[in-house]
């Protein structure tokens, strides 16, 4: 993707370039005559887009970089737990978005350039929810009714309600990472283990006295590994005695079978040896 916006940028910067040579010619062989920015003012604005793109993607391939590290992997952790919540706050929000957006549009589109196309009324919108009121005074002097009515609905909507549920799913995810180490990545337990042993080879790292020991972490993330430690043994031990439980019932079925089939076997046996003896009888009679 970086590859295509790259050579997509080198094209929009020879476009560029081109327009304007040609915009320049145009103004000095006439300076009386009119000429027209507007296509040099497209090829600029997709110019920016894109290498705007760029260095969007670019930063976001460099925070892969970055799991290494502790508090940026916390953070990782943090947003990827969260982000079934957001996604469908992100679709709450965008709605109310749009429906703020869209009332002003059809209500002061035709007095407020600012609301006179929908693009326009986003952008708006989007400076008022960064905290911009400059455009209160427009559209409170247009209607002064649904003016102050549409702003005051829109800040309490997207900027105390919204805002403050994102905060709070934020909270409530960046404690379950907290107390769940298993959700963090193992990439920075690698990197610390690493920076350890080089600390400990060059002889920086903290030792104990008694056992020689190296300490290193909290007595928080201790209780966490030996908590899930516990666990582990507990599933361990469920599923021997399961095991355990299901051979002894097969033997003792077993045992059931076999005391139910031997009395059978015996009466056979017998049955077999009375067979014998009268065969015996009847050979002697006829000698």
């Amino acid at each position: 993707m970086t590859i295509i916006l790259s050579f997509a940028a080198f094209g929009l910067f020879a476009t560029r370039y081109a327009v304007l040579q040609k915009s320049l010619e145009t103004l000095q062989k006439n300076r009386k005559e009119f000429v027209n920015f507007t296509p040099l003012w497209v090829a600029s604005m997709a110019y920016d887009y894109t290498v705007a793109s760029i260095v969007f993607i670019a930063n976001i391939k460099m925070l892969r970089l970055f799991r290494f590290n502790r508090m940026l992997g916390f953070l990782m952790a943090v947003l990827a737990n969260a982000l079934p919540a957001l996604a469908s706050l992100g679709i709450i929000f965008i709605v109310a978005f749009a429906a703020y957006s869209l009332c002003p549009l059809l209500i002061f589109g035709s007095h407020v350039y600012t609301y006179s196309t929908f693009l326009r009324a986003l952008e708006t919108q989007f400076t008022t929810l960064l905290g911009r009121t400059e455009y209160f005074p427009l559209i409170k002097a247009v209607d002064a009714f649904w003016g102050p009515m549409i702003f005051f609905s829109f800040s309490f909507a997207c900027v105390i309600f919204l805002m403050n549920i994102f905060v709070t799913v934020l909270n409530m995810s960046m404690n379950e990472v907290e107390n769940n180490p298993d959700l963090m990545s193992p990439e920075s337990e690698v990197v610390s283990f690493a920076v350890r042993s080089i600390k400990t080879a060059l002889g920086i790292g903290k030792r104990d006295e008694d056992n020689g020991m190296e300490y290193y972490g909290t007595l928080d993330s201790m209780d966490a590994r030996m908590a899930s430690l516990s666990e582990s043994l507990d599933k361990m031990l469920l599923h021997d005695l399961a095991e355990m439980t299901l051979q002894q019932r097969q033997l003792g079925e077993y045992r059931r079978k076999s005391s139910i089939l031997q009395p059978l076997q015996k009466v056979r046996i017998k049955e077999g040896g009375g067979s014998l003896r009268a065969s015996d009888k009847t050979n002697t009679v006829t000698e």
